[in-house]
Order: structure tokens, then C-alpha cells, then sequence
């Protein structure tokens, strides 16, 4: 195949580029997408052989945008699960101190996973939302009066000073990151039963009433499958009718997942497997 191309969250200067740097080798190619969505229309139209796409985050929750791909795009299977830690900086123009801060701006994410910092040394400063920290590195770069939230390596790209570390919430911040791909390109992967594997899936109840839900998670129960993760987003086609992603630990060529899936997929009007995945944590 040759080099990877493999897309991800840019600018330069974003957790995503950081989590691809430290996941993909050097001899495959990390190229910027502006959103997340271009993510996916690259690897469609075969810009890209791999997408690097966060999923949700251990403080802020999910990260709607992708998991609204996932359903939306039926092309994708996941490859892997990347564990990536964020330690939020706040960041400035050299020479700027705390009390000269009268905005601050960021990714949303990274604003939501530092609120108590904000609250407390920052309550007067206005709050802007950017589509990425690189973006809102670029806004604060030569401004005296600003300040960005985000990685430490945003200091090294744009030439701000890092005037306070590790202002999250809280220490245990990790985002989730899907490294994705085209099923077509892809081929057939190889099932390994000495390493542990997650699976992710995407169903709605065939009819909308109550205990929906428990009887489709009732299948993994009869069958001893750990859920890992249970998220419901709307379907956007009416108004209560919902879609529920839900990850649990092994694979779906496992005996007892396979039966468990068969069962879910009978009461399920929408079923979509999205990958059995191995886990990395960084």
C-alpha cells in the first residue's frame, strides 16, 4: 500500500495531532482536517487510508459530532481505541500575566474540563469557543490581553509561554480517540484470542415503548458480556425516537457475543456492528 495517509483534528498543535503522533509510526503520513467531518469524507473519497477521531472524553462526555458520523456513515469500521491523557495549559503572549487576561479562548472541550480554574483565577475574562486550540492559539498569538487553554506543545508551534499546567478539573483526563477506516480498504483483520478486544455497536429498538432498552441489554447479560459504555443520541428523523451506542468488552466472533448480537439485532429496527478493536492506552 505504501505510506499511510492517516487524517486528523487540526491544526497543528491539537490533542488529535498529538494522540496521531504518538500512536502512528513515522512511516505513515498525518495530514490536518479543519473538522471532523472532513475526517470522514476523506477517507471515503480515499484522500485518506486512516481517520484519528475523538469519541468522548473522561471529564466532558461524549463528543456528539463523531458519533453522529459513525451512524450517518455506514462505509467506516473502527481499527482501534487510543487512551490518550490531557493535560489543559493556559497559554500567552510572552510577558503576559494572569491579571492582564480579559478573554480566553479554546476548543470547547478543553474550556469544559477546566471550569474551576476558570472560576477562580479567571472569572472576570470573557470565554470564546474556536473549532480547535491551534485555531485559538492563532487569535492570542501577539495579543496582550488574551489567552488560550490547551497543550503544552501549542507553545512550542506558536511561540506562547505556558503561565499555568494541568488546570483540568480534574488528573484523570483522558479522551478516547477511534482510529477509523474505509471496510473496503481494509480487508479482512485477523481475530487474535490472546489479545483483549472491544466491540462497538449502534441499534434502536424495533418498537419504542417501555423496557425497550432492558430487553436489549438483557441478551448481553444472559450471555456474561461486560458493557463498557451505554450513550443514546437522537435518531433526528422525530422527536423521542432514539439511537443507543453501546461498547462492551470482546470480540464479535466470540461465541457468546455472537449469540448475544443475534439476539440484539432481532429486536433492533437499526443495527450496524462498527468494529471489535484492540485497546492502546498512551
Amino acid at each position: 500500500m505504501g505510506i499511510l495517509k492517516c487524517g486528523y483534528l487540526g491544526p497543528p498543535g491539537t490533542y488529535s495531532e498529538q494522540a496521531g503522533i504518538s500512536y502512528f509510526t513515522v512511516d505513515e503520513k498525518l495530514v490536518s482536517y479543519n473538522s471532523i467531518y472532513n475526517i470522514f469524507e476523506g477517507i471515503q473519497s480515499g484522500e485518506i487510508d486512516r481517520g484519528l477521531v475523538p469519541i468522548e472524553n473522561s471529564l466532558e462526555g461524549a463528543v456528539n459530532v463523531s458519533m453522529d458520523l459513525l451512524y450517518s456513515n455506514s462505509f467506516v469500521t473502527i481499527l482501534a481505541e487510543l487512551i490518550f491523557p490531557i493535560n489543559n495549559c493556559l497559554l500567552v503572549e510572552k510577558g503576559v500575566g494572569l491579571a492582564d487576561i480579559t478573554k480566553v479562548y479554546s476548543h470547547p472541550q478543553p474550556i469544559g474540563q477546566s471550569n474551576k480554574f476558570i472560576n477562580s483565577k479567571l472569572s472576570a475574562a470573557s470565554i470564546s469557543y474556536t473549532a480547535s486550540t491551534a485555531e485559538a492559539a492563532e487569535i492570542v498569538k501577539g495579543s496582550s490581553d488574551s489567552a488560550v487553554i490547551g497543550s503544552e506543545r501549542i507553545s512550542d508551534i506558536y511561540g506562547l509561554e505556558v503561565i499555568a499546567k494541568k488546570i483540568q478539573d480534574n488528573d484523570n483526563n483522558f479522551t478516547r480517540f477511534f482510529v477509523i477506516a474505509n471496510k473496503l480498504d481494509i480487508g479482512g483483520l485477523v481475530y487474535k484470542k490472546d489479545r483483549d478486544y472491544k466491540t462497538s455497536l449502534i441499534c434502536a429498538p424495533r418498537i419504542n415503548k417501555s423496557g425497550a432498552l432492558y430487553n436489549i441489554l438483557g441478551d448481553f447479560a444472559e450471555e456474561g458480556v461486560n458493557l463498557t459504555r451505554i450513550e443514546s443520541r437522537p435518531t433526528k428523523r422525530q422527536l423521542g425516537e432514539y439511537l443507543f451506542y453501546i461498547d462492551f468488552e470482546g470480540h464479535r466472533q466470540e461465541k457468546n457475543i455472537k449469540k448475544a448480537l443475534d439476539g440484539v439485532q432481532e429486536k433492533s429496527s437499526f443495527f450496524r456492528v462498527l468494529g471489535s478493536y484492540l485497546i492502546e492506552k498512551i
